[in-house]
């Protein structure tokens, strides 16, 4: 390296200037920790590594059966983190190139049926406060799409009346930027939010979190992501949907391709979601298409038309046999 700095130095000054939240900086220098630890034992020198000891990383990553997303979460900051180097002139990119293990890239995500999420919902006891903020939670998130990290931002202002059209919620994406989108719902989906917000007694004029926190220790905060996302996995378990691939994220899932086997299009969804561009909602589309062939519905599909044709077939017979040519 051109610079005689430890590199621990180094990777401070690095995640200074990275632009994420704090959550994941922590993750990459976690991540990064990794890395060099094992280049402490298996470099020959740890301040000119090659990039052979990447690939070798990467490697060993491999062979000690990671999750391919688990891969890519430490290879990221390690790409990042030499690229940073060669554009600061102190060394070589030697992990440009180096590729995660290929994603699958089907949809491997999970959802909930519509009967699991009345399921779901019937489960939850609406008979106290607290009962009446997670009903409306996982209600809202299973009819909207939207993420647990938007409904903890959501303030009690951000509900906007629309005449004749129910109502608007204005909508903080998971980014930074300010409410950056609307989603307009209907009357009756808002009723488990009111029922809830009029327990809590709120005094006109105030703009308190939409979602609080009611337990002795925390009372009032603001209910947070984890928070949301830890309440709407123990009532799955409650109903025994209990899934590695089903998690609180999977309402989301669970509202687009709901919405597309209810019948609503692509660009519909795409609206309700919030994505940017249309092939982050396609992948919803490719999933039904999936588990349709996976059901072999194209199969039954074409043996019933070969059984409808062979019915025919044989009243026409029968009923030759029945009216004979009076020619003959």
């Amino acid at each position: 390296m051109k610079t005689d700095r430890p590199i621990i130095e180094l990777i401070n000054e690095f995640l200074e200037n990275l632009d994420v939240r704090d959550t994941a900086r922590k993750r990459y220098r976690e991540n990064l920790t990794v890395f060099i630890t094992w280049l402490v034992k298996n470099s020959a020198d740890i301040r000119n590594p090659k990039r052979s000891e990447v690939i070798l990383y990467k490697e060993n990553l491999i062979n000690a059966k990671k999750a391919v997303t688990t891969i890519d979460t430490y290879l990221v900051p390690v790409r990042q983190f030499f690229k940073w180097l060669e554009n600061e002139g102190i060394y070589d990119d030697i992990a440009a190139g180096v590729h995660s293990p290929r994603r699958y890239q089907g949809y491997r995500k999970s959802y909930l049926s519509a009967d699991q999420v009345n399921g779901l919902l019937r489960s939850i006891n609406r008979g106290n406060i607290q009962g009446k903020r997670d009903y409306a939670i996982i209600n809202l998130m299973a009819q909207t799409g939207l993420r647990c990290i938007e409904i903890s931002r959501m303030d009690v202002a951000d509900v906007v009346s629309v005449k004749a059209k129910g109502w608007t919620l204005m909508i903080q994406g998971k980014g930074h930027i300010a409410k950056d989108r609307e989603v307009n719902v209907p009357n009756d989906l808002m009723g488990p939010v009111w029922e809830y917000l009029k327990e809590r007694d709120i005094t006109p004029g105030e703009n308190p979190p939409m979602f609080i926190n009611h337990s002795h220790n925390k009372g009032g905060e603001r209910f947070t992501q984890l928070s949301i996302s830890k309440i709407i996995k123990r009532y799955m378990r409650s109903v025994n949907i209990d899934s590695v691939k089903l998690t609180a994220h999977s309402l989301r899932h669970t509202a687009a391709i709901n919405a597309i086997k209810a019948g609503a299009k692509i660009n519909e969804v795409q609206s309700m979601l919030g994505h940017r561009y249309s092939s982050s909602t396609d992948i919803y589309l490719r999933a039904l298409e999936a588990e349709t062939a996976q059901e072999g519905t194209a199969i039954r599909l074409l043996g019933n038309y070969y059984k409808s044709a062979q019915k025919n077939s044989k009243r026409k017979r029968n009923g030759s046999a029945q009216h004979p040519d009076s020619d003959l």
